[in-house]
């Protein structure tokens, strides 16, 4: 088992964009993931996956021990407390259809997408301040809800901890979203961190 290890450090050091790519995608992290566990940058690691750096030998013992870590057990990542089936708008969507799906799901917010990436959310509270403020009521359901975005939902990665979700949550976000690679992949209040956290514990 210990040479096997060295062998492995030994191939990180003579191949470091391959091994590391190779090992990153292995245990299913993406660079943004692999980046904050190393305490570099995003950018650093494409450019080391793609052979354009020749990464400092400090910089790669951190990837090393990095990669090496421990999976998160279930119910403390993100994506294990996320609703999953987000209800979403477009970017050309209505104001009056954002407001029927808020009205039929009973939620107060709605992330917009375009071409699928989140780019912003619509919100109850500020469609109703809009509307206090708006003469042509009928022009104001019409309206694309790009016009109405009012909130930008921190992002985070599926693994994330659930401490750095509430984290944010508790610094007045009222959802984070869980992407990949750009994808939405699930959303996050403060209501799915009580509940959900609760009903993982109890299935464990």
């Amino acid at each position: 088992m210990q040479t096997k290890r060295r062998l492995d450090l030994l191939n990180l050091l003579r191949k470091p964009g391959e091994e590391i790519r190779k090992e990153r995608k292995r245990k299913g992290l993406t660079q943004s993931t692999l980046a904050k566990r190393a305490k570099v940058s995003q950018a650093l690691i494409a450019r080391i996956e793609k052979n354009q750096v020749d990464p400092r030998l400090s910089t790669l013992r951190k990837i090393a021990e990095a990669l090496m870590e421990e999976a998160q057990p279930r119910g403390s990542r993100a994506i294990d407390i996320a609703v999953r089936d987000v209800i979403v708008v477009n970017e050309n969507d209505t104001i009056e259809k954002a407001l029927k799906l808020m009205r039929k799901y009973g939620i107060s917010q709605l992330p917009v997408l375009k071409n699928g990436t989140p780019i912003g959310a619509v919100e109850e509270l500020e469609l109703l301040k809009a509307f206090a403020k708006e003469k042509d009521v009928q022009k104001f359901y019409q309206k694309k809800v790009i016009e109405a975005i009012s909130s930008i939902y921190p992002m985070v990665d599926p693994d994330t901890s659930v401490a750095e979700v509430i984290d944010y949550l508790l610094k007045g976000h009222n959802a984070v979203l869980v992407t990949k690679e750009g994808h939405l992949e699930g959303i996050i209040t403060k209501i799915d961190v009580l509940m959900r956290s609760k009903n993982i514990i109890a299935s464990v």
